[in-house]
């Protein structure tokens, strides 16, 4: 992404550096301690989480049926299960790192939806997480624009 002088590529840093020229969102807290949960979900969701989901997925979408690996979907879908079973959900907050809606949100609920796509059975608690990041206005408004 290039934004007058300044480029800035990877998913993160260019969601990282629009949050910042627009603080006046709550995407991402200025306050250290908001920011760092959202900054622990944010390094969970891009390392531990969508790590083997993204790899299954590549094998169940992107990779022809008769060149998948077995042994690799085995593999990505047990890991993606002990990732997802470690996510505990803090029954005080409506989202991932408090009671605002985050960039960590964008990053778990889609990651988490990969893996609902991929066929991982979520729990209850983190079905409804993903139920409610995808049913803000603002999610369908943007899925809306993207499927135009």
């Amino acid at each position: 992404m290039i934004d007058e002088k300044v480029s800035v590529s990877e998913t993160l840093a260019i969601c990282i550096y629009l949050c910042e020229q627009h603080p006046d969102t709550c995407l991402y807290p200025t306050e250290p301690q908001e920011k760092a949960s959202v900054h622990s979900w944010l390094s969970f969701a891009l390392t531990d989480l969508e790590a083997p989901v993204w790899n299954l997925l590549k094998q169940m979408v992107f990779i022809p049926e008769d060149q998948r690996s077995p042994d690799l979907m085995s593999y990505f879908t047990h890991e993606a299960k002990n990732v997802i079973s470690q996510i505990s959900l803090n029954p005080t907050h409506l989202w991932i790192a408090g009671s605002s809606f985050t960039l960590a949100d964008i990053f778990m609920s889609h990651a988490l939806q990969w893996a609902k796509l991929c066929g991982i059975e979520i729990n209850k608690e983190i079905d409804g997480y993903i139920t409610r990041a995808m049913s803000r206005p603002a999610f369908l408004r943007a899925q809306k624009k993207n499927n135009q």
